[in-house]
């Protein structure tokens, strides 16, 4: 499949032409805030702006604008082959209520579910020239420097810390495991921007963010993050077009927190090689077995969107205790929730997200998609140890993989001459 070829809007009309263009703009600026809010959380700690639902209105701004561009363009939303995956998914997870052994839960999280899935058809729909695509990266990646400071400052001033001396943010990164992810996911992009940036603010902007970054994860205190900054960090130097200048800033960063990280952060990750001794993970291998469990039972179709904690009672090991854990890993809490069919669904979908960034290494995004694909992979690392399928920062890293293979033109190596440029759409023009 090659980039996307749109026809243009129909040129005899001028005023419903300029018409689509406005209304595309607006869904993108729109949708662009939206993920840049992710990170932000204004609502968190400017509590002025709580009764605006700053959320809620860009989203419904950006679906609404989507639509009537559609209308006036007479053209249908793109969707792609990887929306058949993230399609089974949201299905299954739309169903779940009626054979749920939590309905209430379920209902729930069956409607969260459904936003992911809008969310992620907004981004695919709206950031769609090269432009667009630098824009929205850059912003989130920007965006995403101010939860890192927090977590920081949140760890330095012992405040809204857990368990006593875990840094975290506020939103939906209050949990210290979430926090990492969501930073981590981010590092790659602000190494991209930091190395080929086309302004020097760019350069500086991006440098200075990896290391804010890495304080944030290192203040979390979150294993599962450590080694996904690892592997994220890792991924983007071996895949980077400029290897020289990557390994000194992967040096750089490494020296960093060998001179600088607290003891305490060092002591936490020495943990993992002592399994046997920490209760934190004790506890994780306690919701393994009960997804296991939940697996030999409920194979299928599991046992509902967001039910595992209701469901802990009957599949825990007599021993496990009085509490309840989530399931701490991706593929295990959507496999107990929705059965093979939904892990079928979100494999494949994380999958195709994969390839579209690998793919899309060589094109006119090949500095974007390659960091991009870092970015996922070391998310998807930290999700081995903290599962969390209700993640925006999942669906916006797939997006934005998505956007780079299908919006940009991939260059074959030999052919490229026979091959015809796309035509941006109408709606493409720059913000």
């Amino acid at each position: 499949m090659q980039a996307g070829t749109i026809p243009d809007i129909d040129l005899s009309n001028p005023p419903r032409r300029w018409q689509a263009r406005k209304i595309g703009q607006i869904a993108f600026a729109a949708t662009a805030l939206f993920v840049t809010q992710l990170y932000l959380a204004p609502a968190s700690w400017i509590p002025e702006t709580e009764p605006l639902h700053v959320a809620a209105v860009l989203s419904c701004l950006s679906l609404a604008a989507i639509g009537l561009h559609r209308m006036l363009a007479n053209r249908p939303l793109w969707l792609g082959w990887r929306s058949l995956f993230l399609g089974t998914y949201c299905a299954t997870a739309l169903l779940s209520p009626s054979w749920s052994v939590d309905r209430p839960s379920s209902v729930v999280g069956a409607i969260e579910v459904a936003k992911h899935f809008l969310f992620f058809v907004a981004v695919i729909n709206t950031v769609t020239t090269p432009r667009r695509i630098r824009l929205a990266i850059l912003l989130y990646a920007i965006a995403s420097i101010v939860p890192g400071w927090g977590t920081f400052s949140n760890w330095w001033h012992d405040e809204l810390l857990v368990e006593g001396f875990r840094g975290r943010w506020l939103g939906v990164m209050a949990d210290p495991n979430h926090d990492a992810m969501a930073l981590v996911g981010a590092v790659p992009l602000l190494l991209y921007l930091g190395t080929v940036g086309d302004r020097v603010w760019k350069r500086v902007i991006g440098i200075a963010g990896v290391g804010v970054l890495v304080m944030g994860v290192v203040a979390t205190h979150s294993r599962g993050g450590s080694l996904g900054l690892c592997a994220a960090v890792a991924v983007w130097a071996l895949m980077s077009k400029r290897k020289v200048v990557a390994g000194i800033l992967v040096l750089v960063t490494a020296a960093g927190m060998f001179l600088f990280a607290p003891s305490s952060f060092w002591q936490r990750n020495e943990t993992i090689t002592a399994y046997e001794e920490d209760m934190s993970i004790q506890d994780r291998l306690q919701a393994w077995q009960v997804a296991e469990r939940i697996f030999k039972e409920r194979p299928v179709l599991g046992v509902g969107e967001q039910a595992f904690l209701a469901a802990w009672g009957q599949y825990a090991p007599i021993d496990a205790g009085p509490y309840r854990f989530v399931a701490h890993n991706l593929e295990l809490e959507v496999l107990g929730e929705l059965g093979l069919v939904g892990l079928l669904g979100m494999a494949g979908f994380i999958f195709c997200s994969l390839w579209s960034a690998f793919r899309a290494r060589n094109g006119e995004m090949a500095h974007e998609a390659r960091a991009i694909f870092a970015a996922l992979v070391g998310y998807l690392v930290c999700q081995q140890f903290a599962g969390y399928s209700l993640s925006w920062f999942l669906y916006a890293l797939c997006g934005f993989a998505a956007c780079c293979d299908h919006w940009a033109v991939r260059k074959p190596t030999s052919v490229a001459v026979t091959k015809s440029t796309p035509v941006e759409p109408a709606s493409a023009v720059a913000v």
